[in-house]
């Protein structure tokens, strides 16, 4: 194993030397091109050994960097023409790589975010070792103003801006994602709606320019994706940006980029931190001026006082619990689920400042509440884009449309399907929430109350914080936080519950088992 091992790693030396692209430009200043070519290589290389031996680890060397170079060289140069278009057009450009990797006996594609000033350690290295440069996010943002306030088209000045943005990607072949972002003034159901008609405004220009509107999509996140403070101009200055994701294969690989991005922990602490930020204005402009390392991320608590918690609470109606769960007064508005869960390096902090990327904070579901985000859309049809040809392999170990269930204070609780896709976390459909008081043991009894939800997800290396909102007006239950496991273990990790009394949030321990 240790000489087919040597042998691999020399045809790889063998084939980078023989290889224009990786000997003729510097590593510096085209590192989506040697990136891509190195990755290629190494690959093809292991597919090579794989079916010829040694002259097939050369030949599928060569192969797979020609891949590798082509694509890299493709999002070198257009990084190369975006930077220029950003000193000349006074734009913030930030950019973060795509790279992906396909198991044989996978649909699923499993995606790395990283900038190209990340490095990765050893361990790292190995780990994504088959993983090739298969796109390029492009992140634009101005202190100009690019469209008036609650306007879905741009001014004249920034329409130009776009259109030259729009002439640099005419000539690709790939598919293209349009996200426009908002900051936190307003509402965030009208900043979402306002996000994706921005976005779809940028997306026309795209087609104008030549592109297909096949191959065009469309997003609105609002202003649930902060990666800055929003308490100042410069902050929200960072938030108000459109993002360009180009990548190279299905339009499957852009839905899987969005999921990644929705499931990303940082932006939830980002959020916890803009929502604790309206009760405590100076601890939030601290928190924006120190900063730790960046090498690991650790969970930060948040304190706040029973009246700044009040403050951040959607009015408490119900004087009586419809259901008692047994549970206390909520006393803490911040869990230290986000510590269990952990956070995943591929989801990438390329557009984090160093101190949110290294300290991870959250509020708990009660005092954070719902976001609201858009779905991918087609340009050509105006619908969503979605996937519905998973495979079992393709979701995480006991959610794939699962019951999980737990008896709470005599009251039997579950919840109907849970479903979440191994690659990002995502939860795919939204389970029901059954309640039956008083359980008895019977089964065939109807459940007293049948809850519709609204569920997000956040995807940690250790689990994945699963999040359920009840949609209903009078629900017996507010929400629900789940650290789920990511294994094959068959219980969660830790859990709470809360819901109305005495016109107050309660909280109680919820940990379910799979069924």
């Amino acid at each position: 194993m240790k000489s087919n091992f040597k042998s691999i790693s020399l045809a790889v030396a063998g084939v980078l030397s023989l290889s224009s692209c990786a000997i003729t430009q510097s590593v510096e200043d085209n590192k989506e091109t040697v990136i891509g070519c190195a990755i290629g290589t190494g690959l093809g290389v292991l597919i090579g050994n794989y079916l010829g031996g040694k002259k097939g680890m050369v030949y599928g060397g060569a192969a797979g960097a020609a891949i590798g170079c082509t694509v890299g060289y493709d999002f070198q140069k257009k990084r190369e023409a975006l930077e220029q278009l950003a000193k000349t057009e006074n734009l913030d450009i930030q950019f973060t790589s795509i790279s992906a990797s396909k198991a044989s006996d996978e649909q699923q594609s499993s995606l790395l975010i990283s900038s190209p000033e990340q490095t990765m350690s050893k361990d790292d290295q190995q780990k994504y070792a088959d993983y090739q440069v298969v796109g390029m996010a492009a992140t634009v943002s101005s202190n100009e103003v690019m469209f008036a306030s609650g306007s879905v088209e741009a001014t004249a000045a920034a329409k130009k801006k776009f259109q030259k943005l729009a002439a640099i990607y005419k000539d690709s072949k790939q598919n293209i994602l349009i996200t426009g972002h908002t900051d936190a003034s307003g509402g965030e159901a009208l900043n979402q709606e306002l996000s994706e008609a921005r976005a779809r405004y940028v997306a026309t220009i795209f087609n104008q320019a030549g592109i297909p509107t096949e191959r065009l999509f469309f997003q609105g996140a609002g202003e649930s994706q902060p990666v800055a403070a929003n308490s100042d101009d410069v902050g929200k200055a960072k938030n108000r940006r459109v993002e360009i994701v180009e990548i190279d294969g299905k339009p499957d690989q852009l839905l899987a980029y969005s999921y990644k991005q929705k499931t990303n922990l940082s932006y939830l602490s980002r959020r916890s931190q803009d929502k604790v930020a309206t009760v405590q204005p100076t601890k939030a402009v601290a928190q924006t001026t120190h900063t730790p390392s960046p090498s690991t991320a650790e969970s930060a608590s948040i304190d706040m006082t029973q009246s700044e918690i009040v403050k951040l609470l959607d009015p408490v109606k119900q004087q009586k619990a419809l259901v008692d769960f047994g549970g206390k007064k909520m006393a803490d508005a911040s869990t230290n689920f986000a510590q269990l869960v952990g956070v995943k390096k591929e989801s990438g902090f390329a557009l984090f400042s160093k101190a949110y990327a290294s300290e991870i904070s959250s509020l708990n579901c009660a005092v954070e509440g719902p976001r609201v985000t858009g779905d991918v859309k087609s340009l050509s049809t105006g619908e969503s884009y979605n996937r519905n040809d998973y495979n079992t392999a393709d979701y995480l170990p006991g959610m794939n449309g699962t019951v999980w269930v737990s008896k709470v204070n005599g009251h039997y609780i579950g919840l109907t399907p849970v479903a979440v896709i191994k690659d990002s976390g995502t939860a795919i459909s939204a389970p029901k929430v059954n309640i039956w008081k008083n359980y008895k043991g019977s089964s065939k009894d109807a459940p007293n109350y049948q809850l519709t939800s609204h569920v997000e997800t956040y995807y940690g290396d250790k689990g994945l914080l699963y999040r359920v909102f009840t949609s209903e007006k009078d629900s017996p239950v507010r929400c629900m936080d789940l650290v789920m496991p990511i294994d094959r273990s068959a219980a969660a990790i830790a859990g709470k519950l809360y819901y109305e009394k005495n016109k107050a949030v309660y909280e109680a321990d919820f940990e379910p088992k799979l069924l």
